[in-house]
């Protein structure tokens, strides 16, 4: 199965794998992981507010996101993963 080439903001998983805005407001991640990845890539944001958050893939394994609790928006993402992608679970 392909990976998607567009990022997915439906439903209550938010699927990443590209540069661009997530054009919400405030919400509230839950959790979420990134799979795929090669040692080394980054993925980062920024939110409204400026403060900017990244993220560098590991030798092995996967990155695994704990509750990260609301995240001011609307969110600008910076280095989207080169490989693999990003969910995150949002709570509603």
């Amino acid at each position: 199965m392909a990976l998607p080439v567009t990022n997915d903001f439906t439903g209550r998983q938010w699927r990443i794998v590209a540069t661009g805005l997530i054009p919400f407001g405030n919400f509230k991640v839950k959790g979420g992981v990134w799979t795929g990845g090669t040692a080394a890539d980054v993925f980062s944001y920024t939110d409204s507010a400026g403060r900017e958050f990244d993220f560098t893939f590991p030798t092995s394994g996967i990155i695994v996101f704990g509750d990260m609790g609301w995240i001011e928006g609307p969110v600008t993402i910076t280095a989207a993963p080169p490989h693999g992608e990003v969910v995150w679970y949002i709570q509603k």
